[in-house]
């Protein structure tokens, strides 16, 4: 009789470096204190490189030594003028600092896609944001300009995503730097 695996939810991202998390808060400190908000913890917020869902714990060696390759790969990534805007647009139910896209983190998106046999974003371009907070009915839009005018992504770590009793967790498995040390070939890393 096989021992059956145990699958986690996984995806992969940058967290955001406590400095600027406390620009964040300054900048959006009234909009963040609105009772509306369920507000997530600081230490939770997260530029998404690519989600990835549901994946077997034996699956996570693929995962690793992709996300390893291509972090050799890639340099760091800057994203530029951080405006805090609700989302979705109808019906928005989530808070996010959304920065002007970027080619690099797309490509980077895509690599990794390809790489782990995860299906891409289908948004085109790949808008790169943070959630900040949820609500649990629609709230009216915000758009209070730009909150966070440079942030650089210079490193790629691997999540488990886990609900909790005060939100969702995010639990930090690995990391790698964005280093553009090694032209790595795409195909090689699959």
């Amino acid at each position: 009789m096989s021992k059956k695996s145990k699958t986690m939810r996984i995806f992969l991202g940058t967290t955001i470096p406590s400095a600027l998390c406390k620009v964040i808060q300054a900048q959006a400190g009234p909009t963040l204190n609105d009772p509306v908000w369920r507000v997530a913890p600081v230490a939770q917020w997260h530029v998404t490189a690519l989600f990835i869902g549901e994946r077997d714990e034996r699956g996570l060696a693929i995962v690793q030594k992709a996300a390893a390759h291509i972090a050799q790969a890639t340099p760091p990534i800057s994203l530029l003028n951080g405006g805090l805007v609700t989302m979705p647009k109808e019906d928005p139910t989530m808070l996010w600092i959304r920065f002007q896209p970027e080619p690099a983190l797309t490509a980077l998106h895509m690599a990794l896609a390809q790489a782990t046999g995860t299906e891409p974003s289908t948004y085109r371009p790949y808008w790169p944001h943070i959630t900040l907070a949820r609500s649990r009915k629609a709230h009216t839009g915000v758009s209070n300009g730009v909150v966070l005018e440079h942030l650089v992504l210079d490193r790629i770590s691997l999540f488990r995503s886990e609900p909790s009793t005060s939100g969702t967790l995010h639990t930090e498995l690995a990391y790698w730097p964005l280093t553009g040390t090694d032209p790595v070939d795409r195909e090689r890393v699959a």
